[in-house]
Parts: C-alpha cells; structure tokens; sequence
C-alpha cells in the first residue's frame, strides 16, 4: 500500500526529528515530490529510499560508522538475523 508507505515515512522523519526540507535536499526532489510520495500519490526509488534511510541513521546514530549501517542494510537485505 504506497499510502502507508508514505505515512510511515512521515510518522519516521518525526519521530527521528528531521524536517522534510533535509529529506527531500538529500534525494534532490522538490517539496511537491516529497509529498506526493507522503500522501501515496507516487514513490520514491530504491535509491531515494536508501538515501533517506541512511539520513535517518546518521541523525538517529551520530557517532556510529558508516560500516555499521552498511552491515545492517546487507544483513536486512539478506534476511540474516542478527
């Protein structure tokens, strides 16, 4: 369901506490983009997705490596368990 995809991307930049300017300046789309991808109009790519998802990890994770986020993403991507 893109809707809730979009909701959920929202209700997590929240909860993080980044604002939708950072997210979207990070996959270099306008605001409009931003939300349509919000309200379930469209999607973002599998790039753009990651993009966020590494935005979130180093405002969630400050002093955490790259290589911890990219070990996290395989082993998700994977489906290993930790």
């Amino acid at each position: 369901n893109i809707e809730a995809s979009g909701q959920n991307l929202e209700q997590t930049r929240k909860i993080i506490g980044i604002s939708q300017k950072d997210l979207y300046q990070a996959v270099n789309v306008s605001r409009a983009t931003y939300h349509n991808w919000v309200v379930g109009k469209s999607e973002p790519s599998a790039s753009q997705f990651f993009t966020m998802l590494q935005v979130c990890w180093k405002k969630r994770n400050p002093e955490s490596s790259p290589a911890i986020f990219s070990q996290k993403i395989n082993k998700l991507i994977s489906l290993e368990t930790e």
